[in-house]
């Protein structure tokens, strides 16, 4: 998957659940939606706002960062050899 694309599942709080609803509108994107869109765990049905959501995920968040991180080095490395051979 490239680095652009890159999608990060955030996961229920409670139930570690990764599908989620929206509770008072529809949105087909949620990171186009705003902050304070409430959804639900389809599971245990806990509502969270997208904010609360995301502060919960922020682990998962960082871990995929790290991992863009290294992936963007790794490539540069191999860049920069194939440069200067």
């Amino acid at each position: 998957m490239s680095i652009e694309s890159r999608n990060v599942t955030l996961y229920c709080p409670t139930c570690g659940n990764d599908q989620f609803s929206c509770v008072d509108v529809e949105i087909d994107d949620l990171s186009d939606a705003p902050d304070d869109t409430r959804i639900q765990c389809v599971d245990c049905k806990c509502i969270f706002t997208k904010a609360e959501l995301i502060e919960a995920n922020q682990d998962v968040i960082n871990a995929n960062i790290e991992e863009v991180k290294q992936e963007l080095l790794k490539d540069l490395e191999k860049k920069l050899k194939k440069m200067f051979k």
